[in-house]
């Protein structure tokens, strides 16, 4: 079994923890952004490690002219990266 604990600290300087049994049909990802919408985003773009399987990952895109044209990988877990050109579709 698997469970989620959850640290709030209080303004008054008191910490509440929270724990949350996990069923067996949740799954729990962890996104950095500014807002929910972006969360939502990064979420999306999220990949699988083709190496182990993890999600524990980041996938950083570099655009010109607003078009992505490369995509750099990293799996926090077992510490693949890798690199590529995106190639833009054919008109």
């Amino acid at each position: 079994m698997h469970y989620l604990i959850k640290h709030t600290t209080h303004t008054t300087g008191e910490t509440f923890t929270d724990v949350t049994k996990i069923r067996d049909n949740e799954t729990y990802q962890v996104v950095e952004a500014e807002s929910k919408e972006e969360a939502g985003r990064k979420y999306n773009e999220l990949i699988q490690c083709p190496r182990c399987k993890s999600w524990n990952t980041n996938n950083e895109f570099l655009y010109v002219d607003n078009e992505p044209v490369f995509t750099h990988f990293i799996c926090y877990d077992c510490d693949a990266v890798y690199g590529e050109y995106i190639e833009k579709d054919s008109e």
